[in-house]
């Protein structure tokens, strides 16, 4: 999602590089997948919510809260400038309602803070998961999970088709579908055990199907491509998590040190990232982020390595630290023995 940021959605952009859409869903299909695996293993603790919440707090609040405060001062004490444009109202931003304002006034706010209507997305489904699925009887869930996938999928296309297309990307409503495909497919982990070649070629029918709808949208336009790509991409992400859960070989190398380094950082890296590489175009070439004159590239590749530090920096002194803490309140009967899945990175 960085690289598509820096390297692909900008005015002069390289096309290879404009994935910033399939960088979301993937972020949703694993939070799902992760968040799923931790409520359907724990929900029977006395003291799930808790600790349920607790670490979630300790893990998103402290590092967006301090990426917000910083961003928004910065925008306040430099003034209005047209390489930084407008924020929506503060509030809503720490309030996890951005994506609602968004929607209400068709308007994303200020560039610098866009990515957040994801993170809003993720922490209103942390408010409704657990209790669906902790209240839920066992034999109604598999059936509720794929209701609400179509219905996300179905609230995503009336959007679409009544004009609403920023309603259609940032509310959890047309989003649910992407983040229960997570949920599923941590379901059919805990239950199942589908075969390697139906785990392989679902993606091949997903890209298959996207492909039809890019032809389709190209040929006479529409909406269908926006509408089903995203849930198409969750079932292509969901089936990889699988065969990776399964140890698939083509999926080693992401364990290696470099890529877990990344993982570890990613979460702070998503947070500043775009005010990083806003302010230092703006302060140095007084213009917004792009990649069409060599100044602009050295501009972009100084605020890539500078997000990197800040990241490592927020994940060694502060965040880690956190999950250490986080990591102190233990659910009923845990034996904690390394890290838990609860703090498993997010994808950048």
């Amino acid at each position: 999602m960085v690289l598509a940021h820096y390297f692909g959605e900008v005015a002069h952009g390289l096309p290879g590089f404009t994935v910033g859409w399939m960088g979301v869903n993937l972020f949703f299909v694993l939070s799902g997948f992760l968040i799923g695996s931790i409520i359907l293993e724990r929900k029977g603790c006395s003291n799930f919510f808790s600790v349920f919440y607790i670490r979630r707090t300790l893990r998103i609040f402290p590092a967006y809260f301090t990426a917000l405060a910083l961003t928004l001062g910065f925008i306040w004490l430099h003034g209005p400038a047209p390489w930084i444009g407008p924020p929506l109202p503060a509030l809503s931003y720490f309030t996890f309602t951005q994506n609602f304002v968004m929607a209400l006034r068709g308007d994303y706010g200020a560039p610098w803070l866009l990515p957040t209507w994801t993170l809003a997305v993720e922490e209103q489904f942390y408010l409704v998961i657990p209790l669906i699925i902790t209240l839920l009887p066992s034999r109604w869930l598999l059936p509720a999970i794929i209701g609400g996938i179509a219905i996300g999928c179905i609230a995503r296309a009336l959007f679409y088709l009544n004009g609403s297309e920023i309603a259609g990307q940032v509310l959890l409503l047309s989003r649910c579908d992407i983040l229960l495909t997570g949920i599923l497919a941590a379901y059919v982990h805990r239950r199942f055990m589908p075969s390697e070649l139906l785990l392989r070629l679902i993606p091949l029918a997903a890209v298959a199907a996207v492909l039809l709808a890019v032809f389709q949208f190209r040929a006479s336009g529409g909406t269908l491509l926006f509408i089903v790509s995203p849930l198409l991409m969750a079932f292509l992400f969901a089936s990889y998590l699988l065969l990776t859960a399964r140890g698939w070989p083509q999926f080693r190398f992401l364990r290696s040190r470099f890529w877990q380094m990344f993982g570890t950082i990613s979460y702070s890296l998503y947070l500043i990232h775009q005010p990083i590489a806003g302010a230092l175009h703006g302060l140095i070439l007084d213009g917004r982020p792009d990649i069409g004159t060599v100044p602009q590239v050295m501009v972009t590749f100084a605020a890539l390595l500078l997000s990197i530090a800040f990241a490592l920096a927020s994940s060694r002194l502060m965040e880690a630290p956190l999950l250490r803490l986080g990591r102190t309140w233990r659910y009923d009967g845990q034996m904690i023995v390394g890290p838990s899945k609860v703090d498993a990175p997010r994808s950048a």
